[in-house]
């Protein structure tokens, strides 16, 4: 008996390997760095692409001092600049994933924010315009809106995000605010 599961992995793994190929599907090549057709250079490409890199994140979140990594890339064949946050913190408690893309046909600009909260607060896609160096996009929740202001400074290559929280009536404040400067790492 133990001389026929050898047999019947081996078997297994073959059957497995022959239907991958019968399905056609090929090894999935290294996605391209650069933006595809329908994310041809653009200012508005170009601006998204300034967050690409290794950044040190510092600010505050609900008026406490944080430290994240990010790192910019385009991914998905240049449709998006994704930015992962890593919190730096000796026990971190914070990871994020930003998808940031320009829609040309609409004029304006898209993010989903992916967080280690789940899929409950990732139902929500942001929108907003860009005026110069500065991006701000709103993300409509129900329980209360938030508006994050991305502004790129070219003389530092630093950038700001203020992440502000709208009150039932109607009110901003404050909920976090970063400064990303180019890792020193």
């Amino acid at each position: 008996m133990t001389a026929i599961r050898p047999f019947i992995s081996v078997r297994a793994a073959l059957c497995f390997v022959a239907l991958f190929v019968a399905t056609g599907v090929q090894q999935a090549a290294p996605e391209a760095d650069a933006p595809s057709a329908q994310n041809a250079p653009s200012p508005d490409n170009a601006y998204l692409d300034g967050l690409r890199g290794d950044w040190d994140m510092a600010g505050a979140l609900l008026g406490k001092p944080v430290k994240y990594h990010a790192r910019g890339e385009r991914v998905l064949q240049g449709g998006f600049l994704r930015l992962h946050l890593t919190d730096l913190g000796a026990a971190p408690s914070y990871e994020a994933e930003l998808f940031l893309g320009f829609d040309a046909h609409a004029g304006d600009y898209i993010v989903h924010w992916l967080d280690r909260f789940g899929a409950a607060g990732a139902r929500v896609v942001a929108s907003g315009k860009r005026s110069g160096q500065t991006l701000v996009v709103l993300f409509p929740y129900a329980e209360g809106a938030f508006r994050n202001t991305y502004e790129f400074d070219p003389k530092s290559h630093s950038w700001s995000l203020v992440i502000e929280s709208q009150a039932a009536g109607g009110a901003w404040s404050n909920f976090a605010t970063y400064t990303l400067v180019p890792s020193k790492t």
